[in-house]
């Protein structure tokens, strides 16, 4: 029986030099370290004992950089993860970096930092400048990420960030939503049913963009356990 091609959907990777562009990982934190490719093939080598399972590739998601989206020079960061991955995917590492041009071929697709608080022009130039940086890589990228869980209440509804949704299903990107209604509250959740209805009202059936949850509360977690500060 052949193996079952297994694709891990959602990973974050980053080598030990550019430890300090990441906006959330400070010495002393327990992921202040390298994970790259040779650090998560050593994590996920057991699926070659498992019968008929085999790694076949990731896709990769931002890491949460050290951004803004007030102005251009805040996206420096971000396309600087993209200069990363694109050397994982092009085979073509620098010395120290924890991956090989043998593993190229695992990844399999990128999502990236976008700036959508700023509206679809601003996206639009941003992508513009992460085409040119990605040349060939460019056919990976997927769609986007910005992190609204750490952000103030109604971000994610301004007009600006839907409009910028709306580009995204017009141009086929997905939209990788982060919340986090455990440490948030359940307000996050709500605002993101609101953002969906909004971004799809009135769009062609083919246009709208597809929206991927990357957090929400486990199977084991009650739902009435989740704090709420804007309910009874």
């Amino acid at each position: 029986m052949s193996a079952h091609a297994i694709v891990d959907s959602h990973i974050h990777l980053y080598p030990r030099t550019e430890l300090s562009s990441l906006a959330w990982c400070n010495e002393g934190h327990p992921l202040h370290n390298q994970y790259s490719i040779k650090e998560y093939l050593e994590a996920t080598k057991e699926l070659s004992n498992i019968s008929n399972q085999q790694l076949r590739g990731f896709v990769f998601v931002e890491t949460d950089r050290k951004s803004s989206v007030e102005t251009e020079a805040g996206w420096e960061e971000p396309l600087r993860e993209l200069d990363w991955i694109k050397r994982i995917a092009d085979g073509a590492p620098r010395s120290g970096e924890g991956h090989e041009p043998q593993h190229a071929h695992l990844c399999l697709g990128i999502i990236l930092w976008a700036p959508l608080p700023s509206g679809f022009e601003a996206m639009s130039r941003y992508i513009d400048k992460a085409k040119d940086r990605a040349g060939s890589t460019w056919q990976l990228v997927r769609g986007y990420r910005y992190l609204v869980q750490d952000k103030p209440p109604k971000t994610m509804l301004s007009d600006e960030f839907i409009n910028s949704l709306r580009w995204l299903g017009r141009s086929k990107y997905a939209f990788d939503l982060g919340v986090d209604a455990r440490s948030g509250g359940l307000w996050q959740l709500r605002e993101a049913v609101e953002m969906i209805r909004r971004a799809h009202e009135e769009q062609p059936e083919d246009e709208k963009v597809t929206v991927v949850i990357s957090k929400e509360p486990s199977d084991t977690e009650s739902v009435d356990k989740i704090p709420d500060p804007d309910g009874p």
